[in-house]
């Protein structure tokens, strides 16, 4: 799989910022009119298949989750570190899958063309790469559901894709919350939740998202095992949602 090289990406960064209408340029002529270079991420051997185009703007008609499945399947031979490589999700968007980033995130109306071409055609963090890059985010929402054990990968995508509150929440945050392993340790407790009948509701859920970033300050979450996460994750989510459990750890936890 070949991507565009660090100095290249950077150049094409930098010139997007001048121009953001070059995306509506190919990847080849934009390669060709700034002398950039294309290197080998790997040596894997990828086919990409074609993505649905959105027919919409609403969770039911921009098919996300029906790409979330396709990138999920296509680019499973991608390792994780692989995908935290913002010049997989640049070549991409930029290449094979730009006639769909320009149909799901269109430059048409946007109120800062700089900054829309610089989140969803670019990956610089991890945020941009789980929340805002029109490949990534499908990439990553796969990556994340595939792991979580307690729920089919199927609820788990309805879950981050038909529930827009739930999802930034969980993944609109720049601290230890957004960790990998969290977020799944997360959704494994929410689903959990869900499935003995106590529902999703906003202001619950960002009481216990501030209590986890509360935690993180003191605790280096990331490090954790996802049983050590759940014992500490799960008393501050039923606490949070007034079904308070082991309040005594929590008590522990919080003072």
């Amino acid at each position: 799989m070949d991507v565009l090289a660090t100095e290249s990406l950077e150049k094409l960064r930098f010139e997007c910022r001048k121009n953001p209408n070059l995306i509506e340029q190919s990847l080849e002529d934009i390669v060709d009119e700034f002398n950039l270079s294309l290197i080998p991420l790997n040596d894997k051997e990828i086919t990409l298949k074609h993505l649905a185009m959105p027919e919409g703007f609403t969770q039911e008609t921009n098919k996300d989750l029906e790409n979330c499945k396709i990138l999920g399947d296509n680019l499973a031979i991608l390792s994780a570190a692989e995908a935290t490589d913002e010049r997989v999700w640049a070549t991409l968007c930029f290449g094979d899958y730009s006639e769909y980033a320009k149909a799901r995130w269109p430059l048409a109306g946007a109120s800062n063309p700089n900054n829309h071409v610089q989140n969803h055609w670019f990956a610089r963090t991890n945020r941009n790469r789980m929340r805002d890059n029109a490949v990534a985010r499908l990439w990553w929402m796969a990556h994340i559901a595939k792991r979580v054990q307690v729920s089919s990968y199927e609820e788990v995508l309805k879950t981050l894709f038909f529930n827009s509150d739930y999802r930034s929440s969980l993944l609109e945050r720049n601290s230890s919350a957004n960790a990998i392993n969290v977020v799944v340790s997360i959704l494994s407790i929410s689903q959990k939740a869900f499935s003995s009948g106590i529902e999703f509701e906003r202001a619950k859920f960002r009481t216990f998202m501030k209590n986890v970033d509360f935690i993180g300050k003191r605790t280096s979450l990331p490090s954790l095992s996802s049983e050590e996460l759940e014992e500490i994750l799960s008393p501050l989510y039923y606490e949070a949602y007034g079904s308070g459990k082991k309040k005594t750890l929590l008590g522990r936890l919080l003072g």
